[in-house]
């Protein structure tokens, strides 16, 4: 019983841990809205905004943000891009992993086909229909790029664990992207600079 307790706080405290995650707009210009929690509407963003996990931010033709992360580092968003908040959330080589392994597991599962990874708190909240790339505004180019542009964001600033994550996201929702030579490149970038330059291949 008491092992059973300890699990319980255990993950409350994760819980708690994970909704505690915030970023605040520090600078901006041109085009940068962004959607609160499942909300299917877009705001106009502003500088001292606070951005919750579940919350997502978008820029248009010639936007640009910068975000603080929980009073700590910064990143930033280049134009035509689209990312949940949640994808700053720093996760380990073992959790991606776990997460690669899963995802193959589902695969071979009779009667399974691909299926868009879970990816903690923010898939439970916006579900499967309500992520970064649904009900954004409206996107008259490739539909995966403002994803990608997400992903590659994360890429530069040397969060290639999320990186990797985000790009296997949108595969899932894209299939066709895995015929584009810049998706299986910027995937690979990623795995190399974790030194797992063969998991790219299996990718």
């Amino acid at each position: 019983m008491r092992v059973l307790s300890i699990v319980f706080v255990l993950i409350f405290a994760c819980f708690t841990a994970a909704w505690g995650m915030e970023a605040k707009i520090v600078r901006l210009s041109g085009e940068v809205k962004i959607r609160r929690g499942i909300e299917e509407t877009w705001h106009p963003a502003s500088v001292e905004m606070i951005l919750k996990e579940i919350d997502t931010i978008t820029t248009g033709e010639g936007g640009e943000v910068l975000l603080q992360i929980d009073e700590g580092p910064t990143f930033r968003l280049g134009a035509n891009a689209i990312l949940d908040i949640a994808d700053l959330k720093k996760i380990t080589e073992q959790e991606l992993f776990l997460y690669l392994t899963r995802q193959k597991v589902d695969q071979l599962k009779p009667g399974k086909g691909r299926r868009p990874l879970r990816t903690g708190n923010v898939s439970a909240v916006h579900g499967e229909d309500k992520s970064a790339d649904q009900t954004k505004p409206e996107n008259t180019g490739i539909p995966w790029t403002p994803e990608t542009n997400g992903a590659k964001a994360l890429l530069e600033q040397a969060y290639y664990t999320n990186a990797i994550l985000k790009l296997h996201k949108i595969a899932q929702r894209y299939p066709a992207i895995e015929k584009c030579r810049e998706f299986h490149c910027s995937l690979g970038q990623a795995f190399e600079a974790l030194n797992e330059p063969g998991q790219a291949i299996d990718a």
